[in-house]
């Protein structure tokens, strides 16, 4: 699959068979996570690696309905961002560079056929909070993203076209 392909055929997947993600592929898509530009390439992300059922479990029962696809997830991956690592610290770039880490790790799951969804958890305080408790996280790792990685259940891929012209502005606004 090409790069332009990947992007536009990736979806949120919400239902997942029950089919081990391997850890080779785990690996291939961790180090694409890791592989995105960073600010002054201060890299101020960590990755939770969740394969527990029961670890997923406590996550949902901690942050609700919008973490339900953890109970059917073969992985979750928790991306947070460490403020002390970042490139101007608390008001820096620790937020952009974690979040194109979770981009590329949805990208690289969609490019090997294994399905993702963005669960979020930056800036819903409580999310993030009820996230440093249950993971015994200092108060300079903020949970950024919790994606919940499978082999989705309909394999069906379609290239969207999603271009809004009315979003193009030329030379102005």
């Amino acid at each position: 699959m090409d790069a332009i392909e990947n992007i536009l055929s990736r979806k949120s997947v919400r239902e997942f068979s029950n089919k081990e993600i391997s850890e080779q592929d785990l690996k291939t898509i961790l180090t694409a996570g890791m592989s995105g530009p960073s600010a002054l390439n201060m890299r101020p992300y960590d990755f939770i690696v969740i394969r527990k059922k029961d670890l997923m479990e406590q996550i949902y029962d901690e942050n609700g309905i919008y973490y339900a696809p953890l109970k059917q997830a073969n992985v979750g991956v928790i991306v947070c961002g460490d403020i002390d690592k970042a490139y101007l610290a608390k008001d820096g770039y620790w937020i952009i560079d974690s979040t194109i880490a979770a981009q590329n790790i949805i990208l690289a799951a969609n490019a090997l056929g294994i399905g993702s969804v963005w669960l979020g958890a930056y800036p819903e305080k409580q999310k993030y909070l009820a996230l440093q408790k249950l993971f015994s996280l200092s108060n300079h790792v903020i949970p950024v993203a919790v994606i919940a990685l499978g082999y989705p259940l309909d394999d069906k891929r379609e290239i969207r076209d999603l271009y809004e012209e009315e979003k193009i502005h030329k030379d102005k606004w």
